[in-house]
């Protein structure tokens, strides 16, 4: 909210948006963009534009037509001495007025806050002419538009208050709406012929039924409280006096101001602030009421609680009377039940006995007809079947001695085949045999010779052959005791034990001393 209208300066239409936003009694921004060498420039949204050409405003033209305003947007092509001098903010601006020292009729002093937004006419979509903001900036400026709405104000809301008492200032505040009773007159003075007529009703009335002050205010008076008459009277013509006033008010001053180009929105009267003295008087009469209404609201209780608990009784009564007489006369609808009951169970156990008989008589019935339709059919499904086995081993018999015929001449085939193909074979292996035989004989030969090798070197791999150069036996068994003995020399084994056995059999004297070992050595070396 603004307290005050004020014009500020910027270097460029870029800070227009955050300037408006940040002041917001902010009307109009003077451009003092230095000059640069661009063919273009721009406006920014949400202002009106005055654009002029080496210091003179120049008016823009489209399709013909002439407007004191530039629109927002880019605007090209034109000279860099083209440019942007002034721009003015089109949103609402809400500037407070407060009026302070305000004698009321009855000489208390009072201070009234009023509000009004407005906004800068120009807007060519709402039917205006561009010319007022031209008008606005160079005649009636944010200064001298402040200036006349205090006064315009200060005089309206004056003379409000010096046509009110103190009693009734509070109601010209703005605020929820409400609406008087029909009968209500809000003339002061004198009571009219429709307030007696409405005291009247009120005395006729009875104790249980809503007073006529709650019919007039359309409010709970146990729950709020309640005042003098003829303050709620006078409290709720000064709330319609205050609407009606702020309504006038914006009229005037828009009667007033439109021609220089602002339109007044609204008008709202914030707050009225009255001496602490008075304040405390109201307030404390204001609780003496609330004391009242809460009396009134207890004793209202213990009467409700104690009407309450004899309509439970008297419900309590009434409900076992009720109980105790619908007892009684359930029990005689349940003898007079039970009995149709008997009946209606006699009848149907009659009832059931005839059904089971003639029940039964078509069981049998049925299971007669049933016994014979299933031996005709047992009789019809025998012949069938006694004929389907003849045809069955007709047909089998023609099968089998069809199948033996051709098994007979497959297997005749199949064994002429079989001999000409074994024949073939025969000659087949005759004619491989002739050229394998060399190969074979070959062969055999190889694995004679590779066995031989193999035992060849098995025997050079015995590290106990004993190989002699003769063939004498006892020149053999000799040499063989003789390397088992010295391979064995410090042990006793049995090998050792045999090979000296031998040598005595033999007789080792013969040998070393004999001629016939000298003469068998002679031969072998021949």
């Amino acid at each position: 909210m603004a307290t005050a209208l004020i014009s500020g300066d910027c270097r460029s239409v870029s800070e227009a948006n955050e300037l408006f936003a940040v002041d917001k009694g902010l009307l109009v921004l003077r451009v003092n963009q230095s000059c640069c060498n661009v063919p273009w420039f721009t406006v920014p949204a949400g202002c009106y534009a005055l654009v002029t050409k080496h210091g003179a405003d120049i008016e823009y033209e489209k399709n013909g037509k002439r407007s004191a305003i530039w629109y927002p947007g880019l605007h090209y092509p034109h000279p860099p001495w083209v440019k942007v001098s002034q721009l003015v903010t089109m949103q609402t601006i809400v500037l407070d007025l407060p009026v302070k020292a305000c004698k009321t009729r009855d000489n208390v002093t009072v201070n009234i806050d009023v509000a009004l937004s407005f906004r800068i006419m120009g807007d060519v979509e709402r039917g205006e002419d561009p010319e007022l903001v031209r008008r606005f900036v160079y005649q009636v400026k944010p200064r001298g538009l402040e200036q006349q709405l205090r006064d315009a104000q200060e005089e309206e809301v004056r003379g409000l208050a010096r046509s009110m008492k103190h009693t009734e200032i509070y109601g010209i505040r703005s605020g929820k709406k409400r609406t008087m009773h029909p009968k209500m007159s809000l003339t002061r003075g004198s009571k009219s012929r429709d307030l007696k007529e409405i005291e009247q009703e009120e005395d006729e009335s009875d104790s249980g039924s809503s007073t006529t002050e709650e019919m007039l205010s359309g409010r709970d008076e146990t729950l709020e409280g309640s005042s003098d008459f003829n303050a709620r009277v006078d409290a709720r013509r000064a709330t319609m006096l205050g609407k009606d006033v702020t309504l006038i008010m914006r009229d005037a001053l828009n009667a007033q101001f439109k021609p220089q180009g602002v339109e007044i929105e609204s008008v709202m009267i914030k707050s009225v602030y009255l001496p602490s003295d008075i304040t405390h008087q109201m307030s404390e009469k204001t609780m003496v009421i609330s004391a009242n209404a809460q009396q009134r609201m207890t004793h209202q209780n213990e009467m409700q609680t104690t009407r309450q608990q004899q309509e439970v009784e008297t419900m309590l009564q009434t409900f076992h009377e009720q109980r105790e007489q619908e007892m009684s006369s359930g029990a005689e609808q349940l003898n007079a039940q039970q009995v149709l009951l008997n009946d209606m169970m006699s009848k149907a156990r009659k009832i059931e006995a005839n059904i089971r008989q003639a029940t039964s008589a078509k069981l049998d019935n049925i299971k007669a007809e049933n016994a014979l339709e299933v031996q005709r059919v047992r009789d019809a499904t025998n012949e069938d079947v006694v004929k389907i086995e003849a045809e069955s081993k007709k047909k089998s018999a023609e099968l089998m001695a069809n199948t033996e015929l051709n098994v007979s001449n497959l297997l005749a085939d199949s064994e002429l085949q079989a001999t000409r193909y074994n024949a073939k074979a025969q000659k087949v292996m005759d004619a491989a045999k002739g050229v394998a035989a060399p190969m074979l004989e070959r062969k055999k030969k190889y694995e004679t010779e590779t066995r031989k090798m193999d035992i060849y070197d098995n025997l050079a791999n015995n590290q106990d052959l004993v190989i002699t150069g003769s063939t004498n036996e006892s020149i053999n068994l000799i040499a063989v005791s003789d390397a088992i003995l010295t391979n064995n020399y410090d042990e006793r084994n049995r090998m050792a034990l045999l090979a000296e056995l031998a040598l005595l059999s033999k007789g080792t004297g013969d040998f070393i001393y004999g001629n016939d070992g000298n003469d068998n050595v002679a031969e072998e070396k021949n």
